[in-house]
């Protein structure tokens, strides 16, 4: 989530806690629109885990992040 964080701060010139609290939301929401079961493999997706359920590499999501920042941008306009 920290990646997001970034992400939202520099793209969107978002204060840290801004960012924060922005990053949070966006994986509330993510959580909420998939079944109990995956809500943990979101959150460890976008909280910058390392490593998958099975303990193998989590893969990259630089791409995942880029669509959710441009998601983000939409809602607050984009400001870089």
């Amino acid at each position: 989530m920290n990646e997001i964080q970034q992400l939202l701060q520099q793209r969107a010139g978002l204060s840290p806690e801004q960012a924060q609290q922005v990053a949070q939301e966006i994986v509330d929401l993510l959580k909420s629109k998939v079944p109990p079961q995956f809500q943990g493999i979101v959150e460890q997706f976008l909280g910058g885990s390392s490593t998958g359920q099975d303990g193998q590499a989590a893969p990259a999501a630089s791409g995942e992040v880029g669509s959710i920042l441009s998601m983000a941008e939409g809602l607050f306009g984009n400001k870089g």
